[in-house]
């Protein structure tokens, strides 16, 4: 919380990592002592509105554009209480890499179905 009462503009970033590693988590795709998995080349995150402390932060997760090794998921940001506020809203580019050689790979077949499915959380 910062000093007007609102959630930390840093926060955000951090609650957005959260929900990213928990959907692909649901879509079956490992994220922890994995070879390839993604890193994030660029985050754009829209405040449109504060959040109050306290509140119960929902984020949106869904599919963005799936490039050979690169993929991007969309977020928008509303909280429990207030459901229809939008409180802010972006997207997240990551590049598929394999982490021994610090080099992109192609996305995974199983999560491109998944990301072309345009599948929400």
């Amino acid at each position: 919380m910062d000093s007007y009462g609102h959630v930390n503009n840093t926060l955000y970033i951090q609650y957005l990592e959260e929900a990213r590693v928990a959907w692909f988590e649901r879509l079956g795709i490992a994220m922890n002592n994995v070879p390839q998995g993604p890193v994030v080349l660029q985050t754009l995150h829209t405040y449109l509105k504060p959040v109050v402390h306290p509140a119960t932060v929902v984020i949106e997760l869904h599919a963005g554009a799936v490039g050979n090794s690169s993929l991007v998921v969309e977020h928008r940001l509303s909280t429990l209480e207030d459901p229809r506020t939008l409180y802010g809203e972006g997207h997240c580019k990551l590049v598929w890499i394999d982490h021994g050689t610090d080099k992109s790979v192609p996305v995974p077949d199983d999560l491109r179905l998944a990301m072309g499915a345009g599948k929400r959380s």
